[in-house]
């Protein structure tokens, strides 16, 4: 290394875009938000995607199996192909935890052990999502609902201990997806929360976003990186 090869921080944060991880409750439109965002590719971990039917210009990959699912990764990962895609999404990493899951509790007779291997294997590709380069990343996780200090808060769900501390730990952006009440608007209306508030989890650690945004990702991934 010498000092010739450093480069300006900010020139480090276009290169790695937007990564982020969205959840909520059912029917807030979390898995068509993905056609909002700029060139995406759709991982589908999970079937019920009736709300994407007029997807027609959408590529997407099923991968309800251990095998679809390593295979889209490979591709992702290795392939030229992936190349021109500029956002990847999953929908959701929650049932790509459990289906790795299930089929670690066939392998292993130690429950602990089944766990543990599901967390490496999770964590191995939401590593690898984190550190892409080129692209932004909409990773989709179901909500739970957990006791945080004697508070009951939303918050994303993964099955275990570990993967629900390590994923949230990770990611710029945890973006809540659901109803709120927004300035000027005569009822509730679905929105992106991108700051905490009583018993939901989010943060933005771009420090661009308001406490509530439209449930765009394009002008949102726009506003992360200017």
């Amino acid at each position: 290394m010498n000092v010739n090869q450093l480069r300006p921080a900010s020139q480090l944060a276009q290169q790695f875009g937007v990564k982020c991880l969205a959840y909520g409750g059912p029917g807030m439109g979390k898995t068509p938000l993905i056609k909002t965002a700029p060139r995406p590719v759709l991982c589908v971990v999970e079937p019920g995607m009736l709300s994407m039917r007029d997807a027609n210009n959408l590529p997407a990959w099923d991968a309800y199996t251990p095998e679809r699912i390593e295979e889209f990764f490979d591709w992702l990962f290795k392939s030229n192909e992936a190349k021109q895609f500029d956002t990847v999404g999953i929908d959701s990493v929650s049932q790509l935890a459990e289906i790795f899951l299930t089929q670690e509790l066939k392998r292993n007779k130690d429950g602990r052990k089944a766990y543990g291997e599901m967390s490496r294997r999770v964590m191995d590709l939401v590593n690898g999502l984190y550190y892409l380069p080129n692209k932004h990343v909409y990773l989709i996780g179901k909500q739970a609902v957990r006791d945080e200090n004697g508070v009951s808060t939303k918050a994303p769900y993964f099955p275990g201990q570990d993967l629900n501390v390590k994923v949230p730990h990770l990611y710029d952006e945890i973006l809540h997806i659901g109803e709120a009440n927004v300035p000027g608007q005569p009822k509730p209306v679905v929105a992106i929360r991108a700051q905490p508030t009583f018993g939901i989890m989010a943060r933005d650690r771009s420090g661009r976003l308001n406490e509530l945004e439209p449930p765009n990702l394009g002008d949102l991934f726009r506003k992360c990186m200017s």
